[in-house]
């Protein structure tokens, strides 16, 4: 009897097991917290079912692929077999987290270029790379001539990486070997000081102070900056701006600091490893930004366009107190702040330019290598043709519109150029067509 009772209650247990998933799968029955980190949505495969796909495999491929990403319980599983491997081996599989000492978290890219590996990605040789380097400087020199004669200053804020800031606690291994090529920090720097480029130099600046502060600059589980360290960055920042537009802007007050657990972005690769529980002990300091009333300061806009270090700024400075406004080109791709843009794509980039009163550029020691970001030389393009703000509005127009974008990259991909070339020749050829209906709408 003990045993067919025993029997039955595996019996019972097995078949939950087997269905319990496949029933939160479909009725999410639980709620469960989302992991952390990128997500690919994809279609369930029965919506594009044919028999081409499932003879070549490709249903079958697709089958696998989302469930492996809808599987119920999904998201506990994940965090904690990721618990089982921090706690007893101080492993991640998260591809974007290096563990070093500890416990301390780096980016991927940031420890790759502490050893010498990132030049690699971007050149053949040194020689190659400092000639890169060379003609984006140029490019970005003349981009900034163009735009002071146009009434809007261009700079690039310089920030430091945390391996550079932090490396005592990088780790260490056979799998960690030092390169012999150059770092774009090493070379960068001097190089836009000698093309007299406007540049806030941040790297050499929490070099020269990290020994001597008496906040955290980087914290133990995030990549950027630490909040409060990007606290004082501002500072310095807003009486850099104020030299270079030679206007009065409204200024800042750091309060005193105060212990707390690690708050958003602190933490950010603790977040993508999707743990059970916070890793400990980790403490950091934050404190309270006040603006100084000042009833002659004037509110100017800022676009800033670069890497996610501009994020720590957003999330601890008051933001619309500091800027008329403030839009963000992320990577020069996706647009935050602007009630009326997502995409850069969506933008006439002449009219952006010129309503700005600062455009910062912000590149981490580890971004130095692609200084352009696609917005020099767009930029570029924009403001060498005699009628930037025309072309802009049409390149606009053809984005806009699905069938015509779509005939232009076919256009670009019979004759072997571009996208953007066709789009501007294209753009030039209609405004010489018919000048009437094209040249009236320049401002």
């Amino acid at each position: 009897m003990k045993n067919r009772l025993l029997y039955i209650v595996l019996s019972v247990l097995t078949v939950a097991l087997l269905v319990l998933p496949a029933v939160q799968q479909h009725t999410k029955l639980f709620k469960f917290k989302p992991l952390h980190g990128v997500t690919n949505a994809n279609t369930p495969p029965y919506k594009y079912f044919n028999f081409n796909d499932l003879r070549s495999g490709e249903f079958q491929k697709a089958t696998e692929q989302h469930l492996s990403d809808n599987y119920g319980f999904r998201e506990p599983l994940i965090r904690g077999y990721n618990q089982v491997m921090w706690s007893l081996f101080r492993k991640t599989y998260c591809q974007d987290v290096v563990v070093g000492k500890k416990g301390w978290l780096y980016g991927q890219r940031a420890v790759s270029d502490y050893f010498r590996q990132l030049a690699g990605t971007s050149a053949d040789s040194d020689e190659e790379m400092v000639k890169k380097l060379d003609g984006e400087v140029a490019r970005l020199k003349k981009m900034q001539d163009l735009l002071d004669e146009r009434g809007t200053k261009l700079f690039v804020l310089v920030c430091p990486s945390k391996d550079i800031i932090c490396p005592e606690h990088l780790p260490d291994g056979k799998e960690f070997v030092m390169g012999d090529r150059m770092r774009a920090i090493e070379y960068v720097p001097e190089a836009f000081a000698k093309n007299g480029i406007n540049y806030l130099d941040m790297c050499a600046w929490f070099e020269q102070i990290k020994d001597t502060v008496s906040y955290p600059l980087f914290p133990k589980t995030g990549t950027h900056w630490s909040n409060v360290a990007s606290m004082h960055v501002a500072d310095t920042l807003i009486r850099y701006m104020e030299w270079l537009s030679g206007k009065n802007m409204p200024n800042i007050e750091v309060g005193p600091m105060y212990p707390s657990e690690p708050v958003r972005p602190d933490n950010d690769l603790e977040k993508i490893m999707n743990l059970v529980w916070p890793i400990k002990p980790n403490q950091n300091y934050y404190a309270k930004v006040d603006i100084v009333p000042d009833s002659t300061a004037q509110r100017l806009k800022l676009i800033s366009i670069g890497d996610s270090y501009f994020w720590n700024l957003s999330y601890t400075m008051p933001m619309d107190s500091l800027f008329s406004s403030h839009p963000y080109w992320y990577y020069f791709s996706t647009v935050y702040f602007d009630p009326d843009h997502n995409n850069v794509k969506q933008l006439n980039l002449v009219k952006e330019v010129d309503s700005a009163d600062l455009i910062m550029i912000i590149l981490t020691s580890n971004h130095l290598y692609n200084i352009n970001q696609g917005f020099l030389s767009r930029l570029q393009k924009a403001l060498s043709n005699p009628y930037p703000e025309v072309v802009e509005d049409i390149l606009h127009k053809m984005e806009a519109n699905d069938d015509w974008y779509q005939s232009l990259k076919e256009k670009a991909e019979r004759q072997g150029k571009t996208l953007d070339e066709v789009m501007r020749d294209d753009a030039l050829y209609l405004i010489k067509k018919d000048p009437e209906k094209y040249l009236g709408k320049a401002e």
